[in-house]
């Protein structure tokens, strides 16, 4: 029997579909902390760490676009059994982008971009240059693997990404660790992330899956895959953009150095932690078909979500969490302290995101790709709007300042998905249901 053949979500068959997406989630999430820990470990670390984590939000936001190829490939394959306009537009895409951060990396726009508009100067600066001369390949890396994985997923064969993220991880501690014994700092970061990524977009390129069968396919050349795939972009751009936007304010702080280096380091664990949540876009991507499996699917995800946040939540007790902290990092006292206090607010990020990561598979799902760029452009707004207030009374704590701007930003967001999801994104589900098709994408 096909696997797409049952159109029933038990627990079993969520468990069996979901858990390897956890164990992803897991290790590629693992990438921060790893990086953060050898990093700590460096002659300068608060420098180090401070170089990295500005690098890293760049490279970030320049290859954001490619992520969605995952579930663009995964959308396409389940609509029309073809991807050759998914493989065009990831090569076009990939080529560009990739482009852009050697400019960064080896021009004077690096400069302009790290001293003018993300505000940092001297060592930092240097670092952050430094790690982006190792990073700039990751764009095309992300795409290729991004690709290959939404094939995957459309094949709900899971468990080859799963392997794949662990090779990368192993790899990326490494060299991570191994090149903690060199004077590097910053660099060491770039490396270590670029040589990992390596490993795993070639292990699920290698990863063969059965295509899905589609039994009334649309025609692909009718389906602007352009206008399908932009709105999904600026999302994903917009998201890897929030840490460089909140950096930046980080960075008018009295401490910068510090306020940056502790943000980093908070933001590596609770994201880490909050990881079993942060693939539930494909749940609601593959597996919702209509009302009655979106119920159930959100009752998995949404049990899922609370468990995790009451996890996370073990981080608020003070000797807890500095002594993960402690264990983990060696932070010094001026760290140790500050992002300790931030874990309170951070305990909020598995119910925010796990909710957005699922209302934003269902959007894919239902075709209606324009309300996830509408959502993340109000989150946006929402942190540029707030930052000037409570940069004020709380900038004296930088990690603190940075993880409650990513909630209130995450709240707005988590406001918008839900009244869309009931006004647009079930109503397309019911029209799916009723005529047994698939609806057009509506962007």
């Amino acid at each position: 029997m096909s696997p797409h053949s049952n159109d029933t979500v038990d627990t079993a068959r969520f468990a069996r579909f979901y858990l390897p997406l956890v164990a992803t989630s897991y290790l590629l999430t693992a990438t921060n902390p790893l990086l953060a820990a050898a990093l700590a470990r460096s002659q300068d670390p608060a420098t180090a760490l401070s170089g990295y984590g500005v690098a890293f939000a760049l490279i970030g936001v320049i290859y954001a676009p490619l992520l969605v190829i995952q579930q663009v490939a995964a959308q396409r394959l389940l609509l029309t059994g073809d991807d050759r306009s998914v493989r065009r537009l990831t090569a076009l895409v990939s080529v560009l982008f990739s482009g852009v951060a050697a400019l960064v990396a080896f021009t004077p726009l690096g400069l302009f971009v790290f001293r003018e508009l993300v505000g940092v100067r001297d060592m930092i600066l240097d670092e952050a240059i430094s790690a982006m001369s190792a990073l700039w390949l990751v764009p095309a890396l992300t795409g290729l693997r991004a690709f290959h994985q939404g094939r995957l997923v459309a094949g709900h064969r899971t468990h080859p990404i799963a392997v794949a993220t662990g090779v990368r991880t192993a790899i990326l501690g490494a060299v991570a660790f191994g090149l903690t014994l060199t004077p590097a700092g910053a660099w060491l970061g770039g490396v270590a992330f670029t040589a990992g990524l390596a490993a795993e977009a070639i292990l699920v390129t290698l990863a063969p899956a059965e295509r899905p069968r589609v039994e009334t396919p649309v025609p692909d050349a009718g389906d602007p895959i352009v206008s399908f795939s932009t709105p999904l972009m600026l999302n994903v751009m917009l998201w890897w953009s929030t840490p460089l936007i909140i950096n930046s304010v980080l960075a008018r702080t009295p401490e910068p150095d510090c306020s940056i280096a502790a943000f980093t380091v908070v933001e590596a664990v609770a994201w880490f932690l909050a990881a079993p949540v942060g693939q539930l876009q494909h749940a609601s991507l593959a597996l919702v078909k209509c009302r009655e499996s979106h119920a159930r699917v959100r009752g998995y995800a949404g049990a899922l979500a609370v468990v995790v946040t009451l996890f996370l939540g073990l981080l608020v007790v003070p000797t807890v969490g500095e002594t993960i902290l402690w264990i983990g990092f060696r932070l010094d006292p001026s760290l140790l302290e500050p992002a300790a206090q931030a874990f309170p607010v951070a305990a909020l990020y598995p119910l925010l995101y796990g909710h957005r990561q699922y209302y934003q598979g269902l959007f894919v799902r239902a075709g209606c790709t324009g309300l996830v760029a509408r959502g993340a452009v109000l989150r946006i707004v929402v942190i540029l709007a707030a930052a000037p207030i409570l940069i004020g009374p709380m900038g004296d704590n930088g990690a603190r300042l940075g993880v409650t701007l990513a909630v209130v930003g995450l709240v707005a967001e988590a406001v918008f998905l839900e009244i869309m999801a009931r006004r647009r994104a079930l109503p397309l589900l019911d029209a799916e249901q009723a005529k047994g098709a698939v609806p057009a994408p509506a962007v």
